[in-house]
C-alpha cells in the first residue's frame, strides 16, 4: 500500500458564532443543490431531534417546502413552551458568551413571540437605569424571533416599575433550552419617570474600530437604536 502522506496539519482552531442572518444565508446556498425547508439550519441547530426533523421533512417533501420558516409548528415540536427555563447566552462582538442568567417561559406566541420572568438577586443597581437592584425584584424580557432588539422591563416585589432596558443585537433566535444573539453595544433605556435616553455609542464606536464590528452592522445597530428611541 502507499505511505500515509499528510495532507494537513492544522496548528489552531476556533470557535465561530453563527447569527440568525447567516443560517438562512446558508439555507439558500444549500437550496441550489438540493431541497432546502426554510430556516434548516436554524432548526437543526436546536436539537438533534430537531436536526433529524428536518431531514425528514426534506426527504418527504423534496422541493415543495415553502417559503417562511415555521417558528410556531418548530417550537410546538421542540420547544420551548410555557413553564420551560431558557438561558439567555449575551454573545459580545469580541467573541466571549455571557450566560443572563436562566429565566421561565411565562408567555408564547406563534409570531414568535418569548416572556421570559427571571428573579433577581440583590446587590448593586441596574445598568444605566441606576435604580436600586433589590431581592425579589423581577425582569420579565420579551424576545422575538428575528428581531433586532429586545426589552427587559424590571419591577420591584410588591410592582413597582423600576425601569426598561432595550438591548439593540443581532437577530434573536429562540432554541429549546436558550435564547441566542450577539449584543451590539448600543442600547436605548427608559427611565421610572419616563426619561428616555441612549447609551453606550461608544462602546459601538470602539468594537468598530477595533475590527469587531463591520461600519454596515454599527450603522444597522444605531438605525434601530434611533427607531427605539422615537417609539419607546
Amino acid at each position: 500500500p502507499e505511505p500515509v502522506r499528510e495532507v494537513a496539519s492544522p496548528t489552531a482552531g476556533a470557535w465561530l458564532w453563527f447569527g440568525r442572518e447567516s443560517r438562512f444565508a446558508l439555507d439558500g446556498i444549500r437550496r441550489e443543490v438540493t431541497a432546502t425547508m426554510p430556516g434548516h439550519h436554524r432548526t437543526k441547530a436546536g436539537t438533534e431531534a430537531a436536526s433529524a426533523g428536518v431531514d425528514f421533512a426534506e426527504a418527504l417533501c423534496g422541493d415543495d417546502l415553502g417559503g417562511e420558516f415555521p417558528f410556531a409548528v418548530v417550537a410546538d415540536q421542540f420547544g420551548p413552551h410555557e413553564g420551560d427555563y431558557v438561558r439567555i447566552d449575551h454573545g459580545k462582538p469580541a467573541g466571549r458568551r455571557i450566560v443572563l442568567g436562566e429565566g421561565e417561559v411565562v408567555e408564547r406566541d406563534d409570531d414568535g413571540t418569548l416572556a421570559v420572568e427571571r428573579e433577581m438577586t440583590g446587590g448593586g443597581t441596574y445598568d444605566a437605569l441606576g435604580t436600586r437592584r433589590e431581592s425579589g425584584d423581577t425582569a420579565l424580557t420579551k424576545f422575538r424571533e428575528g428581531r433586532w432588539w429586545y426589552p427587559t422591563t424590571y419591577r420591584s416585589a410588591d410592582g413597582e416599575h423600576k425601569g426598561t432596558y432595550v438591548n439593540v443585537c443581532t437577530p434573536v433566535e429562540l432554541f429549546p433550552d436558550s435564547v441566542c444573539y450577539v449584543d451590539l453595544h448600543v442600547d436605548v433605556i427608559k427611565q421610572p419617570d419616563g426619561t428616555v435616553e441612549r447609551v453606550d455609542d461608544d462602546e459601538l464606536d470602539a468594537a468598530v474600530e477595533a475590527g469587531e464590528l463591520s461600519e454596515e452592522l454599527a450603522e444597522k445597530a444605531r438605525s434601530v437604536a434611533s427607531s427605539i428611541e422615537r417609539a419607546i
